[in-house]
């Protein structure tokens, strides 16, 4: 049995997009952050650090939101990933990519502008989306030759690069940076976040 815990946020998502695109059978429990329940004895023997997401599969606690995406993969014949080692390699360090350089900068946006208003009452730090803006000046224009060059972010075929890219993109529709300036990013995003499994996966968040 493979229960995935998790809450509105784009890191869980990128897991259940994952699961739903392979097809992989779980069940997914929603965790109230208001009410602490990602800092419960019973959520901090999953995560020792109380974050999400986290799965539960067959008694054995895992957590940190790529690794999780690569798990679900290996465990459903790599799909998604690749069995031989350079492919593996490449899908890698596009996933590394997306999550410590690019995916670091937009999750900037999506804090001070979202969170940082929502649930503290603060206005965002301009200092800080500043910073996050001139990185993603830089970091972009790569992403979106690759796109421009591929339908997804490692070839013509969907990848862990792309499920775990997405949400972080989709996050960016609550804040105010747009994608006007690269368009085959904003092509690659109009494309995916169309598919039925990140569809779903949306729909088993709260709004």
């Amino acid at each position: 049995m493979l229960t995935i815990y998790g809450g509105s946020t784009y890191n869980a998502t990128k897991v259940l997009f994952t699961a739903e695109e392979l097809g992989v059978p779980y069940e997914y429990v929603h965790l109230n952050f208001a009410a602490g329940e990602h800092k419960s004895p019973a959520h901090l023997a999953r995560h020792p650090l109380g974050k999400i997401p986290a799965i539960d599969h067959d008694g054995h606690y895992l957590y940190e939101s790529a690794s999780l995406c690569r798990y679900l993969a290996n465990i459903s014949d790599k799909r998604l990933y690749s069995a031989e080692p350079l492919g593996a390699a490449r899908i890698d360090q596009m996933v590394d990519m997306i999550c410590h350089h690019v995916g670091r900068w937009l999750a900037v946006y999506f804090y001070q502008e979202v969170v940082m208003m929502k649930y503290y009452k603060k206005a965002p730090d301009e200092k800080a989306i500043a910073e996050a803006h001139g990185f993603l000046e830089q970091q972009l224009p790569f992403v979106n030759q690759t796109l421009q060059d591929n339908r997804f972010l490692c070839g013509n075929e969907i990848t862990l690069a792309d499920t775990i890219a997405l949400p972080y993109f989709h996050a960016l529709e609550a804040t105010s940076f747009k994608l006007d300036a690269w368009p085959a990013i904003a092509r690659w995003y109009a494309e995916l976040k169309t598919r039925p499994a990140f569809l779903r996966a949306l729909a088993k968040m709260p709004a």
